[in-house]
């Protein structure tokens, strides 16, 4: 090659960068011998690639001239080439990047970085901790070997930890606002403490974990295809919560006061369970009876709604007093049996469903629909009831004993199937007593 086919430029007495004139995409990286070490490609100022000279590895010295090199003409480099250079890069939103060493990243990460994107390429660390107040930054911590990341209160932050295999333990404190990722990652435990605003994305995680959320909590949550020991979620939140196909040891607990929506699709574990005064929607839809969730537990005050049609696993419902909600269970063909507590008002429309038994406490006014439900044998009521039962089945026996009624069914049609459940029953009453 000739001097004058080529710019020079020459990094000290030992290396130097060879371009060609009129090719503005490749850089040659030599010793003083005018040996090959390595080349590097892209364009635009922009160098996609480093390809050592047969497959000979290039010392941390000579990939530190490189990197000076890249910094003092303002190139920028990707992802894959700040891998090779074991280096992470810190994109500002006004353009400039950074190219820093693991120290140096580390230093500035506990300085706080605000309104830019972090790309971390080397860094161990056994914790990780974020700044208090950090804003407008995303974290891309795939690569980082740490064990525990601890982020501070009152940050705007993104967090992409998808495919760490490192990584345990996840603490988000207080005031917590952004986004999550952990799909395939090795997460362990995961807390996210009181009035955070967070879209967390769970996938194929690689190990079973422990979900605790604290309260007020609002935003995305998709979890799928994973293992919890168990999930928990404080009061007053207001989530958009969507479980899919996953393992979960012990039960899904919502707290008090939930506003959001739960959506569970093929859950296997024995119970969810649903706080007092919930005003949220909760959907589950089982595809099988052997891994589908098979009780619900509605707390008091209920004034949501519930969806628990085709529903193929479920088979108890029980639900707290003063519920005013709407339950649907069409078509579910393994409910057995659903208990209201007191003053019921709600509208439960339980067609077509395999519902063998209702009980309803004291106090109730609301309506209850069962038609075509072959298998209801049993309704338990009390005598100060409004109950409203829409049926096409005919009762073959009403027993009373003190205040509780006991509503018994046969096959056949009832011929006033709207009528009030409780006159019905004065009526077979008291041709019981003046025979």
């Amino acid at each position: 090659m000739l001097e004058s086919e080529a710019v020079v430029y020459n990094i000290n007495k030992d290396y130097r960068i060879v371009r060609l004139r009129g090719n503005k995409c490749t850089l040659f990286f030599k010793n003083y011998q005018n040996k090959l070490l390595a080349t590097l490609d892209g364009c635009n100022d922009i160098f996609t690639k480093i390809s050592t000279n047969d497959d000979n590895d290039l010392s941390s010295i000579e990939k530190g001239y490189i990197l000076s090199f890249i910094r003092a003409k303002k190139y920028s480099i990707t992802k894959e080439v700040a891998d090779y250079l074991q280096v992470s890069i810190i994109k500002y939103m006004d353009g400039r990047e950074e190219y820093l060493s693991e120290k140096m990243l580390k230093k500035r990460i506990n300085n706080g970085i605000d309104f830019a994107k972090v790309y971390v390429g080397k860094l161990i660390s056994s914790t990780l901790n974020i700044r208090d107040d950090s804003t407008n930054c995303s974290y891309d911590l795939s690569k980082a070997e740490i064990t525990k990341l601890i982020v501070g209160s009152n940050c705007n932050i993104n967090i992409d930890l998808r495919d760490n295999p490192y990584i345990e333990s996840l603490q988000i404190k207080e005031q917590f606002s952004g986004c999550l990722n952990l799909s395939r990652s090795n997460i362990e435990s995961i807390f996210i403490a009181n009035n955070c605003h967070c879209n967390l994305s769970i996938s194929n995680a690689k190990k079973c974990f422990n979900l605790q959320i604290a309260d007020i909590y609002s935003g995305n949550t998709n979890i799928t295809n994973c293992c919890m020991y168990a999930m928990s979620v404080g009061y007053y939140s207001y989530a958009d919560i969507i479980l899919t196909n996953n393992i979960i040891k012990k039960d899904v607990e919502i707290g008090d006061s939930f506003r959001g929506n739960l959506s569970a699709l093929d859950q296997n574990t024995d119970n969810i369970k649903i706080g007092d005064d919930c005003k949220g929607s909760i959907k589950t839809n089982n595809t099988s009876q052997a891994t589908g969730c098979k009780r619900i537990i509605i707390g008091d005050d209920f004034s949501g709604n519930i969806n628990l049609n085709n529903d193929e696993c479920i088979k108890t419902v029980e639900i707290g007093q003063k519920f005013c909600g709407n339950l649907e269970a069409l078509y579910t063909d393994f409910l057995q049996k659903i208990r209201f507590g007191k003053y019921y008002s709600g509208n439960s429309d339980l067609s077509s469903s395999a519902i063998y038994s209702i009980y309803v406490d004291y106090g109730a006014c609301g309506t209850i629909t069962v038609n075509n439900c072959n298998n209801l044998e049993f309704i338990q009521t009390t005598v100060d009831n409004k109950l409203i039962i829409d049926t096409d089945r005919e009762n073959s026996e009403v027993k009373i004993n003190e205040s509780i009624i006991h509503y018994t069914f046969k096959n056949g049609i009832f011929p006033n199937k709207t009528m009030p459940i409780y006159k019905k029953i004065y009526n077979n009453i008291y041709n019981r007593l003046i025979q």
